[in-house]
């Protein structure tokens, strides 16, 4: 498995006009393309309840009116089956098992349809796209995640133009990537975080530019969007929940961290400040990361901050958990971070590949020199 990881890709292909945006050219053909559309439930295809004006999920809906869409007739539009989860779930009753459900739904399909489309709500999409990108090996096609802020029911609303937009760029272009559209921005996936929980423009990539953006035209990133995978397309669903996350902040109990780290816990991620820092002083602290190493437990340090990257060499801070046996998170999000430790965990390979493996890049989830990725 470790090996097939480290297998290295073919070189991205240069843009046209390098360092810019190139505008996309569609994959035309005489063939009309296809998409399959997963409706796992959120905002977007909600209805207001007449009684108490709250909003709520309504089997159905969204595909009667899905197909009353003028949009959707348009000689551009590809074809698309819908398929909706049942219940629909709010996005923060999501758990490994839907996306597993989610990853089997695509491998079923895989080779009937030109591209993906997962609608979902907004909570949690950034923590389901990560946990797509490392579970699907050798991804040819798109996989764009999307919702709303504002449900289609709405008069005024954003579900409609990110529903057809992601409809068009799933059928149309070559992006083998698992990505996320919302407002005017497609996003990889495991770069992605909810910023604005009211907003409309509600996601970023903090440290990766946009792969596509939506103006007059779409304009493709095109150097950014990874190369086509040389291997066929599989689904690993090894998922290891025994991952935590920490969030550090000044003048917490040692005894806690302590306790946390015990059994059955084997990954955590520790949010840490600035550039990889944690208080060296408390010497108990690093003790039970010390511990908790020689258990075989996989620690990786990310930053609290939304941009930059974790240098653990940088301040003795930082040091003092390289030397207890920590990792760097180097720039990925915490919902990548965590959902790649439970991917690799998830595996069965030795601890020691999971440590490599979390500190270089795999699905274009960290920032890297070129020839430093490995891949798929």
């Amino acid at each position: 498995i470790f090996n097939r990881l480290m297998s290295v890709p073919p070189p991205l292909s240069p843009s046209a006009d390098a360092g810019k945006a190139a505008v996309s050219s569609p994959m035309f053909s005489t063939r009309k393309h296809s998409v399959f559309i997963i409706y796992t439930g959120g905002t977007l295809g909600m209805m207001r309840d007449p009684a108490t004006g709250a909003l709520r999920p309504e089997p159905n809906y969204l595909a009667q009116q899905l197909s009353l869409l003028p949009e959707v007739q348009a000689p551009e539009m590809p074809s698309y089956k819908i398929v909706e989860f049942d219940p629909l779930l709010d996005s923060s009753d999501m758990s490994h098992n839907e996306w597993v459900q989610i990853a089997k739904m695509i491998e079923a399909n895989y080779y009937d349809y030109d591209g993906f489309v997962i609608i979902h709500g907004t909570d949690t999409m950034a923590y389901t796209a990560s946990a797509l990108s490392f579970m699907f090996e050798n991804l040819g096609k798109p996989v764009v995640m999307t919702g709303s802020q504002i449900p289609f029911q709405e008069v005024i609303n954003d579900a409609r133009r990110n529903l057809v937009t992601s409809m068009m760029i799933a059928g149309n272009y070559d992006i083998p990537e698992v990505c996320i559209f919302f407002n005017n921005h497609l996003l990889r996936g495991c770069r992605t975080r909810k910023v604005d929980s009211w907003s409309l423009d509600a996601f970023e990539s903090p440290n990766c530019a946009p792969l596509a953006t939506l103006g007059m035209e779409i304009k493709l990133n095109q150097e950014l969007i990874l190369s086509q995978p040389k291997g066929r397309f599989r689904v690993s669903v090894g998922i290891n929940k025994n991952v935590a996350v920490l969030h550090l902040v000044p003048g917490f109990a040692d005894d806690i961290v302590g306790n946390l780290l015990r059994e059955p816990l084997e990954g955590l991620i520790m949010q840490s400040y600035g550039s990889g820092n944690a208080p060296a002083k408390k010497k108990s602290l690093v003790q039970h990361i010390v511990n908790a190493v020689k258990r075989g437990v996989v620690v990786v340090v990310t930053s609290q901050c939304m941009r930059g990257t974790v240098n653990l060499h940088h301040y003795a801070t930082g040091q003092s958990l390289l030397e207890a046996g920590a990792v760097s998170g180097h720039d990925m999000t915490v919902e990548t971070a965590a959902n790649k430790l439970a991917f690799l965990l998830g595996l069965g390979i030795p601890k020691e590949q999971v440590r490599y493996l979390m500190e270089h890049d795999m699905r274009g989830e960290l920032t890297h020199k070129p020839k430093e990725r490995v891949y798929r």
